[in-house]
């Protein structure tokens, strides 16, 4: 009798496949099977690793446009007509104005890192310096320039006829997709501010 009473006070193991769960949310109950609770951790995955791409994707394109602007506002600093511009109150304003919009800029630091291997990491290296040298030549030479950023935004295109930069377009090929897609935006809006500058020159 004595055996028989210490097997029905005895705690009664589950089936594995039905064991409790308990989740403070709500979202498990003791009812729930495994295969149940495991379906449900799945689509929660599944929904944080949608909304960590979208993250991604909003950083990323935060961090490009801050580097569009920082591009355009150095190539306004390297702008030659600033030299045309008589020493005085507005040659001082233009550049004091670009000096505080550079530093606030510089301020906001967003990043978003790109797995990269060594090779990939130094073409993204020589990429830079290609767009560096381009931004300080405008300075010398809008038409040069001009073209040549327009050399290097082809070389990004698949399906482009026009002009291409070899050794650019070597470099470009080892850089990560990611990369590759940040590089065609920055030149493009470096393109549009050339032409955007070179155009109230000439007005």
């Amino acid at each position: 009798m004595a055996a028989t009473g210490d097997r029905a006070n005895s705690p009664r193991i589950p089936n594995a496949n039905s064991q409790p769960m308990v989740h403070h949310d709500g979202l498990f109950n003791r009812s729930d099977s495994m295969a149940v609770v495991s379906k449900r951790l799945v689509e929660m995955l599944d929904h944080v690793e949608h909304r960590v791409e979208l993250l991604r994707e909003h950083a990323a394109a935060m961090e490009q446009e801050r580097d569009c602007l920082l591009t355009m506002i150095k190539t306004i600093q390297e702008n030659k007509e600033l030299d045309t511009i008589s020493a005085g109150f507005e040659k001082e304003e233009i550049q004091i104005t670009a000096e505080r919009l550079l530093a606030r800029c510089l301020a906001v630091e967003i990043q978003v890192s790109t797995p990269r291997n060594q090779m990939q990491s130094d073409a993204l290296f020589r990429i830079n310096q290609f767009i560096d040298d381009l931004v300080a030549a405008v300075r010398t030479d809008w038409e040069l320039s001009e073209r040549k950023c327009q050399m290097f935004l082809n070389s990004c295109l698949a399906d482009c006829k026009g002009a291409l930069d070899q050794k650019f377009q070597a470099c470009l090929i080892e850089c990560t997709a990611d990369d590759q897609k940040k590089i065609k935006k920055r030149l493009d809006s470096l393109l549009k501010t050339i032409q955007h500058m070179s155009e109230n020159r000439e007005s």
